[in-house]
């Protein structure tokens, strides 16, 4: 299934807690030398999505690459223990009795549950009650929007809340499932009949857009807990891609560890990195390009950042460095000298390996055809 910008323009919105465990990434994070890309052996792989309806068989070719950092994401996703299990008293529901037995919000509330599991951080001066507001009508996520006092920028939208996002200087959680159950692009008008319109079962749609869908809540919790490592600090040179991409694996990771083997990460990345969009072609440019934020929401920052933090966090110290990462730039105010110093190389340096690994993964792609 092929997917234009504009459609993955309303894909998903929505960093990382020190682990105890040792051997999360099979102990590929205290071997940080670099490993040359590896285009062969390719290797066929067929996957059965977990939710959702596809025809099958679902195959792709992958990477020799792609095959070793999707294991080591995979053992990171099944062996990840939280130093400290994050609090649920800090989290406030705000749920549409029209959504509240929606099949598709309770495997997300799941997913976010996960995710909070990844990304509890120590309480700093971030650290505060978040609001979680999930609704089918515009009515209800802008009337509990405004009871809570503050005045989110919806220009970009029209005044509509379309998906997810994280607004209220992170502090609120704003979910449409409206959107996520029927938006296909940005053109599409939310109307009052679609908002009453009966939630299709999870079976009869698409394995894509079911996968897209659950991702949502975790998805955004990742923007609050990334402002929490930095105590809201957010440096003016810290990449889309690198926040976007964060984002979407740790979503991917998340809805992992909650399945209870049910999903694997394979099953994310052939779902979300190779059958979503054509983004390899459609976002060739290099990811330099992608540091700042697309004119449209839910740009190329999304799929091109997912590719480069999944190598970052495989072969780069995992989850453990992201977080040494926002810790020191706390102390030094900006991005690209914290990457340095945490990861021994520029962010410049680090970028041209990601566009080999995203050229790697386009490559096989299209490999004997």
């Amino acid at each position: 299934m092929k997917k234009t910008l504009r459609t993955i323009a309303v894909v998903i919105l929505a960093t990382a807690m020190l682990s105890s465990t040792t051997n999360a990434l099979n102990n590929s994070s205290n071997n940080l030398v670099e490993q040359p890309f590896v285009l062969e052996p390719t290797k066929l792989v067929t996957i059965r999505p977990p939710y959702g309806f596809y025809v099958a068989p679902i195959r792709t070719r992958l990477a020799k690459s792609e095959v070793d950092i999707v294991r080591r994401l995979q053992n990171l996703a099944i062996n990840w223990e939280s130093a400290s299990p994050p609090p649920t008293n800090l989290i406030r529901w705000r749920i549409e009795p029209s959504a509240a037995n929606s099949p598709t919000i309770a495997l997300g509330i799941e997913a976010f549950h996960a995710a909070r599991a990844f990304l509890s951080v120590p309480f700093n001066d971030a650290t505060r009650s978040i609001v979680v507001i999930i609704g089918r009508t515009q009515e209800f996520l802008r009337t509990q929007v405004n009871a809570l006092g503050c005045q989110p920028n919806l220009a970009l939208y029209e005044g509509a809340y379309i998906m997810g996002a994280t607004i209220c200087n992170r502090s609120v959680i704003v979910i449409n499932l409206t959107g996520y159950l029927f938006v296909r692009s940005l053109s599409q008008k939310i109307t009052l009949e679609v908002e009453h319109k009966t939630e299709p079962p999870i079976s009869a749609t698409s394995y894509i857009l079911v996968d897209r869908n659950l991702s949502g809540l975790a998805h955004e919790w990742t923007h609050v807990a990334r402002n929490r490592l930095t105590d809201g600090f957010i440096p003016d040179n810290e990449p889309a891609w690198f926040r976007e991409g964060l984002a979407e694996i740790v979503s991917g990771l998340s809805r992992v560890k909650a399945s209870n083997g049910r999903m694997t990460y394979l099953h994310f990345h052939v779902i979300r990195l190779r059958k979503f969009s054509n983004w390899p072609n459609s976002c060739g440019a290099r990811l330099t390009t992608f540091r700042g934020n697309s004119a449209l929401p839910g740009g190329c920052e999304y799929l091109r950042g997912a590719a480069a933090l999944e190598l970052l966090i495989a072969n780069y110290g995992g989850l453990t460095k992201i977080v040494s990462l926002y810790s020191h730039m706390r102390e030094s105010g900006d991005f690209l000298a914290s990457f340095k110093f945490t990861y021994g190389m520029t962010l410049s340096q680090f970028e041209v390996r990601a566009d080999n690994y995203a050229r790697y993964i386009s490559q096989a792609q299209h490999y004997g055809k």
